[in-house]
């Protein structure tokens, strides 16, 4: 080999190094800023698209889209219901929503792509909002005097946070990756001291389903991903420093209370208040949500139409007090809005990727899965652009993880 050929060599091995990192930093600066800023996070997904479609086209590669069809798919579902819709500016605004799915289908790796360091951004993300919020909202009480009482707590927080739903799965999601990367000694061990931080800070966000979530999940995923490396007797006291902090949390009245009027609901014990909105509300949403799809159940209402439809239903059945409530279960929302045909698609491709990653043995991505979907079972999760870029980055993450050796081989025999 000639000194040219070396220089010609180390030019390309440099290149790929640089698309290496670019592409796993900005689905990385994607998520940090999605709980700070929707702004900047679409700023940052419109660069990533332009630099990755730019890099298809120069290496005449877009035969790799095949790779990421179960994200362009989503995406053409809600395009053929934004037509049949007839309410096209409401329609117009879900679909520029779900354009992340196309778009992040261009993505273009060269080389490995570290996923649990990805989703490391987010934490980082979460723990600068946390951090933020505690702050601010302790100035908002000190220095101009907001009122600190029953509920007022956690209200005070929320105004400086995302909605709280999201945030949980944030939250629960960054305990997730830290826990796998100390598992796996990919980071050091004082990295466990962040848990506590995050553990308690969702028992100051009413969220009754994150705190169901994570009493099952992070005990399931500690012994998961500490069994090889740490013995039994430091897992239980991990779990029993959780335990420690569950009683801390739930000293909160208000907290403590959504809880206990939850399992109230839940055994029809009278109770002379309802001062949350809880299980007897979302039954009511169910309900009307299941008679409108009994009502047009093959092809749905269009996501322009389905809110209004909900709301002259609520109305008619007397729910006067849930007006402007979506579904809260993406599930029914996706049969409201797209049909059962359509909605079965989306959950077929949901257990099509959980099962292959099963496969494959990539228990990181499958505990992010069970976590997302458990999620989806009270919330309209990809209603707003938190739950829709989210999704999307998970979703396109996996189908490379999927497809990881194939799209190698097609690389590399394109650099060769």
């Amino acid at each position: 080999m000639n000194i040219h050929d070396t220089i010609n060599s180390l030019k390309q091995k440099n290149l790929v190094l640089k698309d290496f990192h670019f592409n796993e930093f900005f689905f990385g600066i994607s998520l940090f800023f999605l709980p700070i800023s929707i702004k900047v996070n679409s700023w940052c997904l419109i660069i990533f698209f332009i630099y990755n479609l730019y890099n298809r086209i120069k290496e005449k590669s877009l035969f790799c889209l095949k790779f990421f069809l179960f994200p362009i798919i989503i995406f053409i579902i809600q395009l053929v219901s934004f037509f049949l819709s007839t309410n096209h500016i409401e329609a117009s605004k879900k679909l520029l929503l779900f354009m992340v799915f196309p778009l992040l289908s261009f993505f273009f790796p060269k080389r490995d792509v570290r996923i649990e360091k990805v989703f490391r951004y987010l934490m980082f993300g979460v723990i600068i909002v946390l951090v933020y919020a505690f702050l601010r909202s302790t100035y908002d009480i000190v220095f101009l005097n907001e009122r600190f009482d029953y509920g007022r707590g956690p209200e005070i927080l929320l105004k400086y946070t995302p909605h709280h739903a999201y945030l949980s799965l944030f939250i629960i999601v960054s305990i997730v990756v830290l826990m796998y990367q100390i598992g796996k000694n990919q980071i050091s061990f004082t990295n466990i001291y962040i848990i506590p931080f995050l553990f308690i800070s969702l028992f100051l966000l009413p969220s009754r389903t994150a705190l169901l979530i994570a009493f099952i999940i992070i005990p399931l995923c500690s012994f998961s991903f500490f069994k090889d490396r740490y013995k039994y007797k430091h897992i239980v006291l991990f779990l029993a420093l959780l335990f420690v902090l569950s009683v801390v949390g739930l000293s909160v009245d208000f907290t403590r209370d959504k809880l206990l009027y939850a399992y109230y609901e839940l055994r029809n014990i009278p109770t002379t208040e309802k001062p949350f909105y809880g299980i007897s509300t979302r039954q009511k949403i169910w309900e009307t949500g299941l008679n409108l799809v009994h009502k047009t159940p093959f092809f749905g209402y269009g996501i322009g139409d389905i809110g209004e439809v909900l709301n002259m239903e609520y109305v008619k059945r007397g729910y006067d007090d849930i007006t402007d409530l979506n579904a809260h279960n993406q599930y029914l929302q996706n049969i409201l809005q797209y049909g059962l045909l359509f909605s079965s698609i989306i959950v077929w491709i949901i257990f099509e990727v959980i099962r292959k990653l099963i496969s494959h043995k990539d228990w990181f991505l499958v505990w992010i899965w069970i976590i997302t979907i458990l999620f989806f079972g009270t919330e309209s999760m990809l209603n707003r652009q938190w739950g829709a870029v989210y999704f999307a980055i998970l979703l396109i993450l996996s189908c490379y993880k999927i497809n990881l050796k194939i799209i190698k081989r097609f690389l590399n025999s394109k650099f060769e």
